[in-house]
């Protein structure tokens, strides 16, 4: 392990930090502007893909590969996304269905389509996938500094 490098528990605090308070992985590790740039740009295009109606991504059992890429993009905001979903459709949904095998449930479907036919809509799918992948590729540069791949300040 290299003189700089964090110990391996503080490398973990940094990066479940990091994914549950975007940014807050940098700051941790000692990187106070760089984690409050981060996570103004995440938090701003998270609540940017809200006002925009973006789509919180629905797993659907017709399309699995594709929609859980997409709910996986919105997990990366961390458990923001969870709150952003209990506002949206009333409980924390993540797939189309209520149960294994079950029909489509008409509500999210409808709440998700609606959101949909918005104007806006593609851009805040977008500013929402976005500002999730953007913390999962944090999180990777959170690993790097806290292994001392980048010096620490």
């Amino acid at each position: 392990m290299p003189d700089d490098a964090a110990s391996t528990g503080k490398t973990a605090a940094a990066i479940a930090l990091g994914w549950v308070v975007p940014g807050l992985g940098h700051v941790v590790l000692g990187r106070l502007r760089q984690g409050l740039l981060f996570a103004a740009i995440i938090w701003g295009a998270f609540g940017l893909g809200l006002a925009y109606d973006g789509r919180l991504a629905l797993r659907d059992h017709r399309q699995p590969l594709l929609t859980t890429l997409q709910v996986i993009a919105n997990l990366g905001v961390g458990p923001a996304d969870v709150a952003a979903r209990l506002a949206v459709y009333g409980e924390p949904a993540y797939s189309m269905t209520r149960g294994a095998g079950a029909r489509e449930d008409p509500h999210r479907a409808e709440i998700f389509r609606a959101r949909e036919r918005t104007g806006g809509a593609n851009y805040g799918t977008a500013y929402l996938w976005t500002a999730g992948l953007m913390n999962l590729l944090l999180l990777f540069d959170v690993w790097d500094i806290a292994r001392g791949r980048r010096p620490l300040p």
